[in-house]
């Protein structure tokens, strides 16, 4: 059976820029280590998340597995402040969607550098 603990894999195109980026939102490192060369670094929202994003190397990925290099996983992040959250992922040199509400829920986006698209839900 599956557990509760999950690892998100995702491809980018300079893993250091991809840490500092995930660090300026609070993420912590959770492991790095180098792999065949490259650098893989697991962070997360904190060390007690149950779910980790691994950062690889695209072109690592393209060289050993091409036929996932180019797939991008949807995420949804929730957040307890939503507004705050909105107001610090703007401060950052990326794109962000303006907020929107959805029902009782209020809802935006964002992109990595890499250009990953990610969504966040909150109140």
């Amino acid at each position: 059976m599956f557990l509760n603990d999950m690892q998100v894999m995702i491809y980018v195109d300079d893993v250091p820029a991809a840490v500092e980026f995930w660090q300026a939102l609070d993420f912590v490192i959770v492991e790095q280590q180098e792999l065949d060369g490259t650098l893989v670094v697991e962070i997360a929202p904190n060390k007690a998340a149950q779910v980790h994003f691994v950062l690889y190397d695209r072109e690592f990925i393209e060289s050993h597995s091409p036929e996932v290099a180019t797939n991008s996983p949807s995420i949804m992040f929730n957040s307890e402040d939503i507004t705050a959250l909105y107001k610090k992922i703007s401060t950052l040199d990326v794109e962000v969607g303006d907020m929107i509400q959805m029902e009782e829920q209020m809802i935006f986006n964002f992109a990595d550098p890499d250009g990953n698209y990610y969504a966040v839900s909150g109140k």
